[in-house]
């Protein structure tokens, strides 16, 4: 059932893109305000961080859980759902009167993230026409892109002029309107049926699920906080693995799976899930270590690298447009293909002119990558969800998401990694006294950071050319209703 109806096509793509952009900027708009909850709680940094973690692990276990019961019971319930979960965690958040409170607080609101995160996707490309996907995820995309992007300087914001109470608080109002806007824009679902074998609930690949990413995804965000030699690291990749690995035994036997295997028999599902592990790395982890260079290297103050910083956000948000619009009218591969060559070739430039690094060279380097992946990660999210089975659209939505984010974690620990390794002292980019290195030691490690950055586009855009793209409009699916 697609929606043809323009102005509640846009309802739509609006509901879907606030809830990605919510579930984003609250996995970090906190970071800027853990001082101020550390005072206000009495607490040392190293529990407080724990708001951050919380919020990551719970987020990412839970996102195949949803996206299964968003196929099996309906999207518009799981993703209305998601809606309530998240706004009334978030109003106890602000109302915490103790740390375990606010942490208790923070997981239910990761799980209301989850639920629209892993369910949003889905929402365009199960009711927003195949020929006008692109279209869709033009404006998508960009909008939930700046979930990350203005985390931190709003939450310094609203922090500054209120407390930190209010980052959560915010989330009420905008949480209300939220509901209201995805009631009336998704369509009612009440011929809705599943197609699966029904059975019983899977608890048990349930658990498994969610223990085994959980454990990953924290092993992933604290290796380079803790070490790689630390035994809650040596341990835990292994058992994280071993628990995914018992997962995937089981989703084998099960009458109706969590996570149902079939949707990998696809060759291009699956490789594209590996295009987006690998071609999301230098955009994250060019993130995490481009305000060092710009305050370490070229000397610049905070305020204004966070300025200068904003030229990848703007130039992104103008292109996706552009590129969504194009991917409904010629091969999604081959922008893909464009996008991930663009950001190869800019960070060989980038890497090659480090050792006579100017400012002007920066701002080429986020313009380049702004448009590199405004042709990467719209015709990405549209050719996904084009080729996803019509009746496993949340579950495929979910699974896709999951690989972005694991891919941008990755690219952001072998980024760091090859910084560190590359510069005598060993310090790693996240370390403040890593301003008394030299310039040379400093380029040195950009130098090869953004090679292994570079590495990961060429492996994405070779991929990319063993896909095999579908026409516009060749997608299945339920018969067009014009709604009003």
């Amino acid at each position: 059932m697609y929606i043809e109806n323009k102005s509640r096509q846009i309802a739509l793509i609006l509901s879907a893109s606030l809830a990605g952009f919510m579930a984003l900027l609250d996995g970090n708009i906190v970071n800027i305000s853990l001082p101020c909850i550390a005072r206000y709680f009495q607490v040392g940094t190293g529990s407080v961080v724990q708001i951050i973690l919380v919020y990551m692990v719970v987020m990412a276990g839970a996102m195949i859980i949803f996206g299964k019961l968003a196929d099996q019971y309906g999207v518009k319930k799981i993703f209305i759902s998601g809606f309530v979960i998240f706004t009334l965690s978030s109003l106890l958040c602000g109302f915490a009167g103790s740390l375990t409170m606010l942490l208790a607080a923070r997981a239910i609101q990761a799980l209301g993230a989850s639920m629209l995160y892993s369910t949003g996707i889905s929402l365009i490309s199960r009711f927003i026409p195949p020929q006008r996907r692109g279209w869709a995820f033009g404006i998508f995309s960009p909008m939930v892109s700046l979930g990350l992007l203005v985390g931190n300087p709003l939450g310094g914001l609203i922090t500054g002029f209120l407390d930190w109470h209010w980052i959560f608080l915010i989330n009420v109002p905008v949480g209300i309107f939220a509901v209201i806007l995805a009631w009336k824009a998704i369509p009612g679902e009440e011929n809705f049926k599943y197609d699966g074998a029904r059975g019983p609930f899977d608890f048990a690949g349930a658990l498994l699920s969610f223990s085994g990413l959980a454990l990953l995804v924290f092993c992933i965000t604290q290796s380079h906080k803790i070490g790689w030699n630390s035994p809650v690291i040596f341990i835990g990749f292994p058992a994280s693995l071993l628990i995914l690995v018992m997962f995937v035994v089981r989703e084998r036997k099960a009458a109706d799976p969590i996570l149902d295997l079939t949707i990998f028999r696809q060759r291009d599902f699956s490789t594209g899930m590996i295009i987006s592990l690998s071609g999301y790395g230098l955009m994250a982890g060019s993130g995490v270590l481009m305000p060092f260079l710009l305050t370490y290297m070229l000397k610049i103050n905070v305020e204004h690298a966070g300025f200068i910083l904003m030229t990848f956000a703007v130039i992104f948000s103008v292109m996706s447009p552009v590129a969504g619009n194009l991917s409904d009218h010629i091969s999604k591969t081959r922008l893909m293909q464009s996008g991930m060559f663009l950001a190869f070739a800019g960070a060989l430039f980038f890497l090659l002119f480090m050792e006579q690094m100017h400012l002007w060279i920066v701002f080429l380097f986020l313009i380049i990558q702004g448009v590199a992946y405004a042709f990467f990660i719209t015709p990405n999210n549209n050719f996904i969800m084009s080729i996803a089975d019509p009746e496993k659209q949340s579950i495929s939505s979910s699974v896709f998401k999951l690989s972005t984010n694991l891919g941008q974690m990755m690219g952001i620990i072998l980024m760091e990694f090859l910084f560190a390794v590359a510069i005598p002292e060993g310090f790693t980019a996240n370390e403040t006294h890593a301003a008394s290195l030299s310039p040379e030691n400093l380029s040195s490690g950009f130098r090869w950071a953004y090679a292994g950055g570079a590495g990961m586009c060429l492996i994405a855009m070779i991929l990319a050319f063993t896909l095999n793209d579908k026409k516009p409009g060749a997608s299945v699916g339920e018969e067009p209703v014009v709604l009003s």
